[in-house]
């Protein structure tokens, strides 16, 4: 009887564990990264946002743009960064670094984004600005690896399959892409409304 009870058991476990082994995944695309969400701009991809700061004068967005800029754009978080300063009231940085798809123990995988990122500042918000965003897969490939814009690559007409669902490889950079711009965002709008 026990004999019996046990491989009862025994069955029902690994019928649970094959379920889920054997699970479809959701397909459904999270709301942040469905069509639309990311916008092309005269043929480019272009991230634009205006961030508010309430009570602040464009001198005092610019300051504080600057001092974000200053702790963000530095090594580590970043590989490099350059600042372009010929419009000194409208600071524009062009930055690379890494977005990272998986990291574990065993695996690290990851790829190089480069972008522009432009700041201008006015009475009481700022205009964000992200833009000639490209990436660089698999850098430490002895071929070179694979170099690619985001226009080719995260906008809707190529990240979608038939299905409407993201495709494996194109939806991981898109994901990234929009989830590092929602932190750049995320991160300027908590400075700019400190106190």
């Amino acid at each position: 009887m026990k004999k019996l009870i046990l491989l009862i058991a025994l069955v029902m476990t690994v019928s649970a564990a094959s379920a889920q082994l054997f699970k479809k995944k959701d397909k459904t695309v999270e709301p942040q990264y469905k069509e639309g969400m990311v916008p092309v701009v005269n043929g480019k991809v272009t991230f634009e946002t205006d961030i508010k700061a309430e009570g602040l004068t464009a001198a005092q967005i610019l300051e504080k743009a600057n001092e974000w800029l200053a702790t963000r754009f530095v090594k580590p978080t970043v590989i490099s960064a350059k600042r372009f300063d010929e419009t000194p009231a409208v600071p524009i940085i062009k930055s690379e670094e890494y977005i990272v798809f998986k990291n574990t123990f065993f695996v690290l995988s990851r790829a190089r984004i480069y972008y522009y990122l432009t700041l201008t500042p006015h009475d009481g918000y700022c205009t964000f600005n992200m833009s000639r965003i490209t990436y660089w897969y698999d850098d430490e490939d002895e071929n070179g690896g694979i170099k690619m814009k985001a226009e080719e690559w995260i906008t809707d007409n190529n990240a979608f399959n038939d299905k409407g669902g993201l495709k494996k490889f194109e939806g991981k950079f898109r994901r990234k892409t929009i989830d590092l711009k929602n932190s750049l965002v995320e991160e300027l709008s908590k400075k700019l409304n400190s106190k």
